[in-house]
C-alpha cells in the first residue's frame, strides 16, 4: 500500500462533497485531513490514476495536487491528534 498526499487549491466557492467522498473510495483505510483541502490517504493506484479519478470532482480552475509520501518519516505542528494518530499506526 502506497501513501499518498492530495492537496486541493479551490478556486471557486462551490461544494466538494463528491470530490471527498471519491477520495475515500480510492483509499483502502479511511484517509485523514491534517490540513484543508489536503488528504493523506493508502492506495493500491498510482498518483496519475488517482489524479484521473478526482478530476471529474473538481472545476476547471481548481488545481490539484497528488504526490506520493513517505509517512515513516514526516513532522507536524497544531495538526489534529486524530491525524497524527494515523500516521504514527500507518508509519508502523
Amino acid at each position: 500500500m502506497t501513501t499518498y498526499l492530495i492537496s486541493l487549491e479551490a478556486r471557486s466557492k462551490r461544494e466538494y462533497d463528491d470530490l471527498e467522498k471519491k477520495i475515500i473510495q480510492l483509499s483502502s483505510i479511511k484517509p485523514i485531513t491534517p490540513l484543508k483541502d489536503t488528504w493523506i490517504l493508502l492506495s493500491e493506484l498510482s498518483s496519475e490514476e488517482i489524479r484521473d479519478q478526482l478530476l471529474s470532482h473538481i472545476y476547471a480552475k481548481d488545481a490539484l495536487m497528488v504526490i506520493r509520501i513517505d509517512s515513516h518519516d514526516w513532522a507536524s505542528w497544531n495538526i489534529h491528534e486524530k491525524s497524527a494518530l494515523w500516521l504514527n499506526k500507518t508509519a508502523s
